[in-house]
């Protein structure tokens, strides 16, 4: 599906606030030109007010994704998020990619296949309010190599930040197709 160019976001919200360069942390970024498979997603339209209620937001649609899974014997695999604006407050598709599609969808709860093709995807290990420095990695690779976006970006969480003990072990991967 291709959206309106200006749906193309390359900042994200968690990493809002104009930045000095002392106050960036100096993350690590790994770009990897990829294909991927076809995605199943279930996921949630919800908006955070603030940039400090995104956690909340994502917490509370993340566990209502989780009981309607295990409540239909799907199994949950990456963990998501599309960020589809670029202040406050925040619009965002909080999903689940699933093994398969239920038969019927409940509530909140909405479905969408993401094709398969190219991506980019920035490999980031560093605090979610610097992941901004993965979206202007992004852009710049598009703009090196004269490529254009063909949809909007997307974080996916590879581990929980509460298990962790070092905000630099916080592992993200934005995926640019």
């Amino acid at each position: 599906m291709q959206l309106p160019e200006e749906q193309f976001y390359f900042t994200s919200p968690i990493n809002s606030k104009q930045m000095t360069q002392d106050t960036l942390v100096p993350v690590k970024i790994e770009l990897e030109k990829t294909s991927i498979n076809s995605m199943q997603v279930l996921y949630i339209k919800d908006t955070a007010p603030t940039t400090e209620a995104i956690k909340d937001v994502l917490g509370k649609c993340y566990g209502e994704l989780m009981q309607y899974i295990q409540g239909n014997k799907l199994t949950s695999m990456k963990f998501m998020a599309w960020y589809n604006a670029m202040q406050p407050p925040w619009p965002i598709d909080v999903a689940v990619e699933t093994d398969r599609m239920p038969a019927k969808l409940k509530g909140r709860i909405q479905a969408r296949v993401l094709p398969e093709g190219e991506v980019i995807i920035a490999h980031m290990w560093g605090p979610y309010d610097q992941v901004g420095q993965a979206y202007e990695q992004l852009q710049n690779w598009l703009t090196k190599n004269n490529r254009k976006a063909k949809g909007a970006p997307f974080e996916v969480y590879l581990n929980d930040p509460a298990a962790v003990k070092n905000p630099m072990e916080i592992r993200t991967d934005v995926y640019q197709p």
